[in-house]
């Protein structure tokens, strides 16, 4: 269907994210015991990643005059923070493998520099050696956006550990409705005040989480059970949203967590619902990393002799736990738009840069944009459910 130039896709026919299962949960602490993000000292839980970006520039006292430098390869959600703050965005060169340029870093410091954020692409940790050296010369605060990488390390390294301040994107990695992580070993952070969530984005989270997992029959026998309590839930949410139906108050949830990209600044300074944050902190974290990892194997075993894609890195590395596979298609545009109206979960990272990215300024980052594909790997896919997006990938690319 298209309306206004726009097309309109079906809903994924598996899941894009991660849903709630009967194997996500683990009550004993040992399945936590791995390297991540929360292997920081400190260390708050908040609504998305980009609230945390949010808060690490407002901590670190960005402000107007100031510049930020971000990769050319990125998303809105990394630039409305700084805007957020009235300070300036200035991109830097990736490389062809998503490895950071330190070269154009370094050109592109200047005496206005405040901030550098780094991005862990897909998972795949940065060396960050010259420019935490070059941070560190300067007196610029280095931001890791572990946005794509809440787990692994580097050279035993845990991510997220490297520079001042780190954040993490938890929808991408947990079965919850909202949730990001703002970490740092270098810097407290208990003089960041947030607010609980209101009592309606309590209960949307909760029933939002239950709500997948029976859409995408992760429930069995249970999801019976739990249908009778939706019917409760739509009474009950439509109870609210007559409530609301006159208020200009704030939105009922953060737009991260409806698939915007934008930044609610009301929603800056809150923490993670309930819901979310008890999902999050009783999950078992190794079996996350084992799946992930298998699962990216099968993709990358399966999809690696296709003629007219590649996969764009040519090993998982042996510390790195994937949020994504991502595949480099020659020819996307059609591939993209059959994959996408078969139901295959299917994204592309950077597809709409900031208007001032161009050949000139980052060839790497233009082609990324259009070319890479990113298919899901998470921990709640089923064998059967990979076997099937495999199958429609390799028939739409050949």
């Amino acid at each position: 269907m298209q309306q206004n130039n726009r097309v309109f896709y079906p809903s994924p026919a598996i899941p894009l994210a991660p849903v709630l299962s009967e194997k996500s949960i683990k009550l004993s602490s040992k399945s936590r015991d791995v390297k991540s993000i929360l292997s920081n000292s400190e260390q708050i839980h908040v609504t998305s990643g980009r609230a945390g970006i949010a808060l690490a520039l407002e901590h670190a006292g960005v402000t107007e005059n100031d510049e930020v430098l971000i990769p050319a390869y990125h998303c809105e959600s990394m630039i409305s923070p700084v805007l957020w703050r009235v300070a300036t965005p200035v991109f830097y060169q990736i490389n062809a493998d998503t490895s950071i340029n330190d070269d154009d870093i370094l050109d592109k410091i200047t005496s206005s520099t405040k901030a550098i954020i780094v991005t862990h692409y897909f998972g795949r940790i940065q060396n960050l050696c010259k420019v935490k050296k070059l941070c560190d010369e300067n007196s610029i605060v280095l931001i890791e956006d572990c946005a794509h990488a809440f787990f692994g390390s580097k050279d035993g390294v845990p991510v997220g550990t490297v520079g001042d301040y780190s954040i993490a994107s938890s929808m991408k990695f947990f079965p919850c409705f909202d949730g990001g992580v703002l970490a740092s070993s270098k810097h407290s952070l208990n003089t960041i005040a947030l607010e609980s969530q209101p009592a309606s984005l309590q209960l949307k989270s909760f029933f939002n989480i239950v709500e997948r997992a029976i859409n995408y029959g992760r429930f069995g026998f249970l999801g019976k059970f739990l249908k009778a309590i939706l019917k409760v839930k739509e009474l009950t949410w439509n109870s609210i949203k007559r409530l609301r139906k006159s208020s200009v108050s704030t939105a009922i949830s953060p737009s991260s967590s409806e698939g915007g990209y934008g930044l609610d600044q009301n929603w800056i300074h809150k923490n993670t619902s309930t819901p979310s944050l008890t999902t999050i902190k009783k999950s078992d974290y190794k079996r996350i990393i084992s799946k992930r990892r298998a699962n990216y194997e099968k993709l990358h075993t399966a999809l690696a002799g296709l003629a007219n894609a590649h996969p764009l890195f040519d090993a998982l590395d042996k510390e790195c736990v994937p949020l994504v596979f991502p595949l480099f298609v020659n020819s996307p545009e059609q591939a993209f738009d059959t994959l996408k109206r078969q139901g295959v979960p299917i994204w592309r990272f950077g597809e709409f840069l900031d208007e001032e990215i161009n050949q000139e300024l980052c060839p790497n980052s233009m082609t990324l944009s259009s070319h890479v594909f990113q298919f899901p790997c998470h921990q709640e896919l089923t064998l059967k459910e990979l076997d099937w997006m495999i199958e429609k990938i390799i028939l739409a690319i050949k």
